[in-house]
């Protein structure tokens, strides 16, 4: 698997933490050095649009993982997504099934997920996502 460049913090906090077993990720938005994702979904961004927004947070997280852990050790736990929508939008799922498709070619076990609709996010990016994965050593 080929995987973009992991992400740097850019503010007081780090990318992912340990505590026991638990790995946590911080939210990881669309930018990477080619792509940016922004704009409000469907009005600015089109929900296909936004679902490879969230596939590209997925390839940072696995990339900000995987800088730190081998990915073959991890099992996803949780998954929370935030989609910045208009007030009507109401498909935040489909949206968030980019990140969780991702996740399925990845891993074996399925995490847990909530897809949540924001009036604005960071830099106006269309989704942020964090996660919570186990690591199996």
């Amino acid at each position: 698997m080929t995987l973009p460049e992991a992400p740097k913090a850019v503010g007081n906090y780090v990318t992912v933490k340990r505590a026991g077993n638990l790995i946590y990720t911080a939210g990881h938005i669309p930018i990477d050095n080619k792509t940016k994702f922004t704009g409000k979904v469907p009005s600015e961004i089109s929900v296909e649009e936004a679902y490879k927004a969230a596939t590209l947070c997925a390839d940072l997280t696995l990339a900000t993982l995987s800088s730190e852990y081998k990915l073959e050790t991890l099992t996803p736990i949780n998954v929370v997504g935030f989609v910045n929508s208009d007030p009507s939008f109401t498909d935040h799922a489909s949206v968030l099934n980019g990140f969780t498709d991702k996740l399925a070619e990845t891993f074996n076990e399925k995490a847990t997920r909530s897809a949540v609709g924001v009036t604005s996010l960071p830099l106006n990016v269309s989704v942020e996502v964090q996660s919570i994965f186990m690591i199996n050593d």
